[in-house]
């Protein structure tokens, strides 16, 4: 199977909707040393790319952004969770254009406006839920969005069912402790019920896509 085969067989049928996108140790982490950086494999960053190509917008948290030292997207468009609104030293980051969701007490705050005169597009979500934030989106023309993360932010996806997809690798590696779980928030509603859509494994990388489980 050729390399783009492989990629198309990952990402699945082209369908609108919302797309979880993360990777996980084998124990349940997020991260190796701070960073999912040392996880995943050459497969895991083709996917991630061909993700957004797939989405209208990806969204991410700030947290994540500056963990992950996130540069200017030069594909997708990223709309970025944040309520502090403070990105110094992503300068370069802001003047390529993301949006930044913000709730409505800091859509107009000083740094809202500072981000706005960088270069963002800063948008309120209202009271700050994540359904809000994907109705913002979806006012944008946004119909094809996915979630990179973090952990908080998965969470808030989960609790407010708003997952249609969940793409997720596993990575080989195992240590004696969970250095960032997955997701990370308070269980406040039901889990969520997956069925299995596909698996592969390319170098002893697990690749699970999910969808949803329909209901009667």
């Amino acid at each position: 199977m050729s390399d783009t085969a492989l990629i198309e067989r990952l990402l699945g049928p082209d369908r609108e909707g919302i797309r979880l996108i993360a990777v996980s140790t084998l124990h349940g982490s997020a991260t190796i040393d701070g960073t999912s950086g040392p996880m995943g494999n050459d497969t895991d960053a083709e996917l991630l790319a061909a993700l957004r190509e797939w989405s209208d917008i990806a969204v991410v948290g700030s947290a994540t952004v500056k963990a992950e030292e996130y540069g200017p997207s030069t594909s997708t468009r990223l709309a970025v969770l944040s309520h502090s609104l403070d990105f110094a030293g992503f300068e370069d980051f802001i003047a390529a254009g993301p949006i930044v969701l913000t709730p409505a007490e800091r859509a107009s705050s000083p740094e809202a406006q500072r981000l706005a005169d960088a270069g963002a597009e800063v948008i309120s979500t209202g009271t700050g839920t994540m359904s809000e934030a994907v109705s913002a989106l979806h006012a944008l023309g946004a119909r094809r969005i996915s979630c990179e993360g973090g952990p908080s932010v998965y969470s808030a996806f989960i609790a407010e069912g708003l997952v249609d997809q969940l793409y997720l690798t596993l990575d080989p590696h195992l240590s004696p402790s969970v250095e960032k779980p997955v997701v990370d928030g308070e269980a406040t509603s039901p889990a969520l019920k997956l069925e299995l859509e596909n698996v592969d494994t390319v170098d002893s990388t697990v690749f699970l896509r999910y969808r949803r489980a329909q209901t009667p």
